[in-house]
Formats: C-alpha cells, sequence, structure tokens
C-alpha cells in the first residue's frame, strides 16, 4: 500500500483548544483517491513511517468598533478576532497493516483580539481589569484605586495570543477491511495532553481567558469512527470525532466537540496502481497524481465554563463545504491544498463570524 494517504491523518486533532470553527482535520494518504479533511478509515502499513506539515487559516468578519460598543454594557464579555492560524508537525506510525500510532504538535496564533472595557473618565491610559461577572461566564471589568469615578466603554486592542498548543496522541483500529469491495472502516481513540502555554496575556498585562490561550491546561480523551468506500478512481469517505473536554487552567472547561466529516474524492490524473506495497527503509518512485476533492465539514461545541461560568458568546454548529487537491509525485511525497467557505453557522451569542478557511500541508512517507 503507497503510504502516503497516512500522512495527515492527525490534523483534526491538532486545535481542540481553539475557537469555533478552528478544527484541521486529520486524513490519509494510500495512493487511492482520499479526503483532506474528513478522516480516512485506511491505516498505514506495518513499518511505514510518515511526517507532514499543514497549516490552516481561518478569516472572520470581526466586530466593528461601533458593534463591540454597543455590547459593552452586556454582562457577558464580547470579543472579536481577525484570524486563527495554526501550523502543525504531525508523525505516524504503523504498529501493524490495521493498527497506526500518531502524534501531533500544533503551533496557534489568534491575531489582532479586541474588546470594548470601561476605561476612567479623565484617568489616561487606565481601564478596569477582566472578571468574570456573577451572572454569567462572560468578563465584566472591575477598577481598583480610582473610588467612584466616572467611565465609558472604549475599544481596545487586547493583542495577539500565539504559543505553543496541546500535543495529541492517537491511535487507529482499521477492524474491518474488505479488499474485494475495497471498504474500510476503523476506530479512532486518542488523548489530548496539556502541552500548550496557558500564561498569554494582553497588550496591557492581564492574562487572557482560557479560551483564548494557545493551550487548555486539561487531558481530553476522544473517540471516533471513519469510513471509507473506494470505487475505482472515486473514493467515498465519512468520519464522526467526539472530544471529551475535562476542566484545566484557572478552573475552565472548554466544552466538548463533536467533529462530523463526509467527504468524495475522484483521482484526475494518473492512474490507481494496485499492489504497491511500502517497504521498510526504501523510498519508492511513484507516477504523479492528482485528485480532486470535495468535502463537508461540521463542527459542534459546547459553550465554555470558566471560573465556573459559562460564557454565552461561545460555542455553537458550524459547517464547512471546501474544495481542494491532491498532487502526489516522485519518493512519497504529496502536497494538499483546500478552501472553504461556511453553509451552515449556528453560533452562540455574540462572535466573529468565519468567512473562509484555507489548509494546505506537504507529506513525505518512509
Amino acid at each position: 500500500m503507497n503510504t502516503l494517504r497516512s500522512l495527515f491523518i492527525l490534523i483534526p486533532l491538532l486545535s481542540v483548544t481553539a475557537v469555533l470553527a478552528d478544527h484541521p482535520t486529520l486524513s490519509l494518504e494510500d495512493g487511492s483517491p482520499g479526503p483532506i479533511t474528513t478522516i480516512s478509515a485506511v491505516t498505514l502499513s506495518e513499518g511505514a513511517l510518515s511526517v507532514a506539515q499543514v497549516n490552516q487559516f481561518i478569516f472572520f468578519d470581526g466586530l466593528s468598533d461601533a458593534e463591540l460598543l454597543a455590547y459593552a454594557d452586556r454582562p457577558d464579555h464580547v470579543h472579536s478576532t481577525d484570524r486563527v492560524i495554526s501550523s502543525s508537525l504531525n508523525a505516524a506510525y504503523g504498529m501493524s497493516d490495521d493498527f497506526t500510532l500518531g502524534f501531533s504538535l500544533p503551533f496557534l496564533w489568534r491575531t489582532n483580539l479586541r474588546e470594548a472595557v470601561e476605561e476612567r473618565v479623565g484617568v489616561k491610559g487606565v481601564h478596569t481589569t477582566p472578571v468574570p461577572t456573577p451572572k454569567h461566564g462572560g468578563i465584566s471589568h472591575e477598577g481598583g484605586g480610582h473610588g467612584d469615578a466616572p467611565t465609558r466603554p472604549v475599544v481596545e486592542n487586547v493583542g495577539d495570543s500565539d504559543g505553543l498548543g496541546d500535543a495529541t496522541m492517537y491511535g487507529q483500529y482499521r477492524f474491518l477491511h474488505d479488499e474485494e469491495a475495497d471498504l474500510h472502516v476503523s476506530a479512532i481513540t486518542g488523548m489530548k495532553m496539556p502541552t500548550g502555554d496557558t500564561d498569554v496575556r494582553a497588550n496591557e498585562g492581564y492574562l487572557l481567558a482560557a479560551h483564548h490561550q494557545p493551550g487548555s491546561g486539561s487531558w481530553d480523551p476522544m473517540l471516533g469512527l471513519a469510513l471509507t468506500h473506494g470505487m475505482g478512481r472515486w473514493s467515498f469517505d465519512a468520519s464522526a470525532l467526539y472530544i471529551f473536554a475535562n476542566d484545566g487552567v484557572r478552573d475552565s472547561n472548554l466544552g466538548d466537540v463533536f467533529n462530523y466529516n463526509a467527504a468524495v474524492s475522484y483521482r484526475l490524473l494518473g492512474a490507481h496502481e494496485e499492489g504497491v506495497a511500502h517497504q521498510e527503509g526504501v523510498a519508492h518512485e511513484h507516477p504523479t497524481t492528482l485528485d480532486l476533492i470535495l468535502e463537508a465539514n461540521g463542527d459542534f461545541r459546547e459553550e465554555v465554563v470558566e471560573n465556573g461560568l459559562i460564557d454565552t458568546n461561545t460555542g455553537g454548529n458550524l459547517v464547512f463545504l471546501s474544495g481542494g487537491t491532491r498532487l502526489a509525485w516522485g519518493h512519497s511525497w504529496a502536497a494538499t491544498f483546500s478552501v472553504g467557505a461556511p453553509v451552515l453557522e449556528d453560533l452562540n451569542g455574540i462572535q466573529s463570524e468565519p468567512v473562509m478557511r484555507l489548509l494546505f500541508g506537504v507529506s513525505k512517507a518512509f
């Protein structure tokens, strides 16, 4: 089996700590047509090793200053952001033909975080600091040292949040393989580990909210299923993955995540080579191939709880429709590119809405 397909196996597990819509997703490459963000059920061959570098950009329609000021008196805090970027290094190893063990380590950026805060009138450069409100899980601003001085809402440039994200270890077991029908079904289990940064501060020096940190501080197990059915130059894939969020940094819980996907792929250029097996330590020359891929990628997230209080401006349901390509060439190299737009948005409260998602990566099998 050509092992290129599994080079992207960990992508959907990279950002369970990130904001809604930031969920680079996993896929596999075995020389057959296959998905980019949907999880393929095909596993690595025994002894095969693969590495990949994958990047994702989520662009948002940020809230205007006027909108932020209009929401300034809400007891639950409202933020705006321009984009979320994830860059990850992935590795996977075939323990057997039916079991793959993988690891992923992401680096995350959130750019141009903005919010409305209360500034003390007549006290230049002094504003209140964020604390949870007693009624909701949003953030209010409580000052100190200026008595009963009047306040006015102003829009603050909070800054960027960037740092190491939470690493993920996973295993994928293919428990059904009908070679004649080219049908594969796999179970996926894994754990997101609290390796990410949780001490990123705003421009004004205070700690950012837990759900704006690159890391979560929590151990989050996950379970999922994937199905792949090949039909010559065509491949049909579907997957579902559930992440169980546990309590993390500063008594926060970022909420469970349910990721659901479906994809159809077509081999446009190059034939599907049967019986091309991976041999440990040998790089094989493969004919150049080009696949066209159409995917629907859904993501449902619960609301964030911080300091025991619900943030009503987090969570919801989002579905992206994405089109992409995969180019494979030479000694087990592959490159992918995908662009998507939301076709269903049901976000809780007031949030910056995503408008476009770009994903690209380069991979190598050994």
